[in-house]
């Protein structure tokens, strides 16, 4: 399954967003992959106030779908905003209140440091990579 980011046409666009828009670029994309009861979704571009809700919309088909696992792979998230934090701080929320595992893969690099800077990184279950999740896993 992939997510794009849609516009609204009436919204104005900065200069780096027109010429995404010209390469057709999606500013977002979500794939959901399945590995036995974990749900894996793999997050490229950017996720912030257009895009959040489109990764809200991916992990909460995966909390209804029974995952017991969800692993949200950000290695390929280039930008996160605060809408983007909220929504994982909430993700990380409902997976303790239902009794699932969470787990976010975040290399280094400016989402990593997003979490850093908020306060979040000693609360939510980071990994430097998959590997380093499977160990823990």
């Amino acid at each position: 399954m992939t997510v794009s980011a849609v516009r609204h046409p009436s919204t104005s666009l900065t200069p780096n967003e027109a010429l995404r828009e010209e390469d057709a670029t999606p500013a977002m994309t979500v794939r959901r992959r399945l590995v036995g009861h974990r749900t894996v979704l793999a997050v490229t571009g950017e996720v912030d106030l257009a895009t959040a809700p489109e990764l809200a919309s991916a992990v909460d088909t995966a909390l209804a779908s029974g995952a017991q696992e969800l692993w949200l792979d950000l290695s390929g998230a280039a930008f996160m905003d605060s809408s983007g934090l909220h929504l994982l701080l909430d993700a990380h929320h409902r997976m303790r209140g239902l009794r699932r595992r969470l787990t976010i893969v975040c290399p280094g690099g400016a989402v990593r440091r997003l979490f850093e800077i908020a306060g979040v990184a000693d609360v939510l279950p980071l990994y430097e990579d998959r590997a380093a999740a499977h160990r823990d896993a």
